[in-house]
């Protein structure tokens, strides 16, 4: 463990992983050592490799963009006092993140923007909390709302905008779509207390829920690494939250380590893991040495 708290991780080909330090910056870390990479006093919630560049999105608006080969970085902010979650888009420069209710579009990596209002039709507009770009379709995750709250698709070629399932007591934290085409989503309910990772597969109509060794009062991000799937939790009563690896086949999850504070987001190179919590960050140096728990 390390006592630098953060925000969210990124692995890349350059560096093993790119960490957002809580209140101080960008870091790139390797081994045990950190180098600051770019000071910033805004926390970062997401960073994300598409293209060349890396993008970073997180309090009052924050966006930044850093190109590799030159090592310049970006920072402006969206006119929004929101709190940005999620960034997704593709490698033809198609970014697309979030304020409020709002999608904000870049299609040339994040040199211009537009503003598009996927929930304009409804009479109560949820709050974003989730985005993943697949084929031409962005699903939308939101946080609480019992009237519209749930998990949605909008298409940007025909604007149409479809609900996948409704949730009136949950935030869908993450979103994730496997290469056989089954969908994952991460939740945590408000009126249960307890949170569920559950998966749609293509061409079927119902969810099913991964069986779980003990509750969780939510599911915060899942992350792929070397063909595995893991996931992260909030802190429960003790300060403590788990990281799971996530078995698709059986619809199980394996807790492998603890973390202090919310693990906020993931990342894995090779056979390491890096888990992002505000309170520490936390390496694990080599996944075959890890003893499993229950």
């Amino acid at each position: 463990m390390f006592e630098k708290g953060s925000t969210a991780v990124l692995s890349t080909p350059d560096f093993p992983f790119i960490v957002a330090v809580k209140g101080a910056g960008i870091y790139s870390f390797e081994e045990g050592d950190w180098f600051l990479q770019y000071s910033l006093t805004e926390n970062i919630y997401k960073l994300m490799h598409v293209g060349k560049y890396i993008f970073g999105i997180g309090d009052y608006g924050t966006i930044l963009r850093y190109e590799p080969y030159q090592k310049r970085w970006n920072h402006t902010s969206f006119p929004t006092t929101q709190r940005l979650w999620d960034i997704t888009g593709n490698s033809t420069g198609l970014i697309v993140t979030h304020g409020g209710s709002n999608l904000f579009v870049s299609k040339d990596f994040g040199s211009s923007w537009s503003v598009i209002k996927p929930f304009q039709t409804l009479a109560t507009k949820p709050l974003i909390r989730s985005l993943l770009y697949d084929h031409d379709r962005i699903y939308i995750g939101t946080q609480i709302n019992k009237e519209s709250g749930g998990l949605w698709q909008y298409s940007l070629q025909s604007e149409e905008l479809l609900l996948v399932k409704r949730e009136e007591h949950s935030m869908i934290s993450s979103i994730y779509k496997d290469c056989d085409g089954s969908l994952y989503i991460t939740k945590g309910n408000a009126l249960s207390g307890e949170g569920t990772i559950e998966k749609i597969e293509r061409d079927t109509a119902s969810w099913s829920t991964f069986q779980q060794p003990m509750a969780e009062r939510a599911f915060l991000d899942l992350f792929m690494t070397d063909e595995k799937l893991y996931a992260t939790t909030s802190k429960d009563k003790f300060g403590f939250s788990r990281i799971y690896e996530v078995f698709r086949e059986g619809m199980t999850l394996l807790p492998i380590e603890t973390v202090a504070g919310h693990g906020f987001r993931g990342a894995g190179f090779d056979n390491q893991l890096f888990i992002s919590s505000p309170i520490e960050s936390k390496w694990i140096g080599n996944m075959g040495e890890v003893p499993m728990f229950s």
